[in-house]
């Protein structure tokens, strides 16, 4: 009874999810969807009955049933109801116009039948039977399905063709951004949005990508709210009509953007964040450019394995405190054991508040030799002066969006034990990318003093217009994230060659070590880009 109740309200909450959220999916007219084609909307692409009725199917030669989700229409059919080959299976056209077209259907077997009409439609998926009353092949489910569901599909599958995804119109596109107006990084948003607009202003004027103009909405917030940013991320997306988001700055709300993604079934393309869900494979609809903090320390932990006693020292994982902190810590301590790292500790601390001489006693009483640092607002520079006056100087491994400015001034104590990782490195940036990439600078508009953000903005924005090129005209939410998948060696020209797959969401999967000269007071790279498995 109570799972029952559960399925009920479930189902309900769906009903409403749709009712609200007609944005998701608008008509190409304008029009939204009524109540009945909304319902209609999720049978074909959940497989689930808006009306808590029964929705099954049987397929194959031997008729196996299954729930409706697991042989809903969208699935063979796509969103667009154009068909997708797949497995030696090439299934139909089901927008209605083809459907209903005059003069029938001839299909590549040799099978004719007469169009289709309502009725002969509800025999072929209840019965498997085309409206000249041929049998259809085993991979077609043959469903059972009540009747307001059926009036439902119905209603949905005569405006399915007239559909567009959000953001996409005629003559336009719409991208959505997310970044900081007022506050501390502030002029960090400014710097991002600029050099954003000023590569999509250059697109344009070359003609757009096939016939259309692409706009930039950018949502933005004050510095530091967390819960303003993800308001203006959500207030963005549901009525923004923006069809994927571009290098959002997502510090802070890296969970909610990847809820949002998965729940809206936007694409995002290149977040500016160092934290958050394991982007290798977590979220299907982010595409991170660049590795983070976890995979950094990753980058650094296989240098140093690359000497098997190396993975014998006592290491400790410095984590921020805090859920999020700790999940990082979860995630980089089982890729350390997968390289080979057998002798792993850990320690919370507080950001912005840790107590230098508190940590270092912990470091050395855990005999540390090894410390990786994985969360912001460590006083580095202060562990590092408490360790060195306590006579231990373990390897300070720090992923190098995290180390203090001030790296070169650590205890000459630590010379030669200082190991930093980047995503990317000025020997990254090819010629011609970077008097491209400078050009946009022209004129003295766009402020030059946020590098570390503009230019993986930037390559990302490369990266979206390049694959959106491939996509074509006919265009869709489904297909882009499709045609990312399939990106392989891409060189934006300023970072690493990015590629992905249907389990990779990280581009450039890897990172450079650069060693800290104090002695010398300079960096010094460390061979070339070590890529991760």
């Amino acid at each position: 009874m109570r799972e029952a109740v559960h399925s009920r309200l479930r189902r309900a909450a769906a009903v409403a999810a749709l009712a609200v959220s007609a944005w998701a999916q608008p008509l190409h007219a304008g029009a939204p969807l009524t109540p009945e084609q909304q319902a209609g909307r999720l049978l074909y692409l959940e497989g689930e009955s808006a009306f808590g009725d029964a929705f099954t199917g049987r397929i194959g030669m031997a008729q196996q049933q299954l729930p409706g989700a697991a042989v809903r229409c969208g699935n063979c059919h796509g969103p667009d109801g154009r068909g997708r080959p797949e497995g030696g299976v090439r299934p139909g056209n089901i927008t209605w116009s083809e459907l209903t077209k005059s003069w029938g259907h001839e299909h590549d077997n040799g099978r004719r039948h007469p169009p289709f009409d309502e009725a002969s439609l509800k025999r072929t998926l209840v019965e498997g039977l085309d409206p000249a009353g041929h049998p259809l092949d085993a991979s077609m489910p043959r469903y059972r399905i009540s009747g307001r569901d059926w009036k439902a599909l119905l209603a949905y599958l005569k405006v399915l063709e007239f559909q567009q995804d959000p953001g996409v119109a005629g003559d336009t596109l719409r991208l959505g951004t997310l970044l900081p107006a007022t506050g501390r990084f502030a002029g960090l948003g400014q710097a991002v949005k600029g050099i954003l607009q000023a590569h999509l202003d250059e697109v344009n004027a070359s003609g757009g990508i096939h016939g259309r103009k692409l706009e930039l909405v950018s949502a933005e917030y004050a510095s530091e709210d967390r819960e303003a940013a993800t308001r203006a991320l959500r207030k963005l997306v549901a009525q923004g009509d923006v069809f994927a988001l571009l290098s959002p700055f997502a510090a802070g709300i890296e969970d909610e953007l990847g809820r949002l993604a998965n729940e809206a079934k936007i694409p995002v393309v290149g977040p500016l964040s160092l934290f958050g869900d394991d982007p290798r494979s977590s979220n299907q609809q982010v595409f991170h450019l660049l590795s983070g903090v976890g995979e950094l320390a990753e980058v650094l932990a296989l240098h140093l394995a690359r000497e098997p006693k190396m993975r014998t020292l006592p290491a400790v994982l410095l984590h921020a405190n805090g859920a999020a902190g700790a999940a990082l810590a979860d995630a980089v301590e089982q890729r350390l054991k997968g390289q080979g790292w057998s002798r792993l500790d850990r320690i919370g601390f507080a950001p912005g508040a840790s107590d230098a001489a508190a940590l270092a006693a912990a470091l050395k009483a855990r005999g540390a030799e090894a410390v990786f640092l994985l969360g912001p607002g460590a006083d580095v520079a202060a562990l590092a002066r408490q360790l060195a006056d306590a006579g231990r100087v373990p390897f300070l491994l720090l992923p190098g969006p995290l180390a203090p400015g001030a790296v070169l001034d650590l205890p000459a104590a630590f010379e030669g034990r200082i190991l930093l990782a980047y995503p990317t490195v000025p020997s990254d940036q090819k010629p011609d990318a970077l008097r491209h990439y400078a050009g946009l600078f022209k004129g003295g508009a766009l402020a030059r003093n946020h590098q570390t953000s503009q230019v993986p903005a930037y390559s990302s924005a490369v990266l979206l217009v390049e694959t959106l090129k491939q996509v074509g005209r006919d265009l869709t939410r489904e297909k882009l994230v499709a045609a990312l998948e399939s990106v392989h060696g891409f060189e934006p020209g300023l970072v690493p060659a990015v590629s992905f797959n249907a389990s990779r969401r990280i581009g450039a999967l890897g990172g450079y070590v650069v060693a800290v000269d104090l002695k010398g007071r300079n960096f010094r790279p460390v061979g070339g880009f070590v890529a991760l498995p």
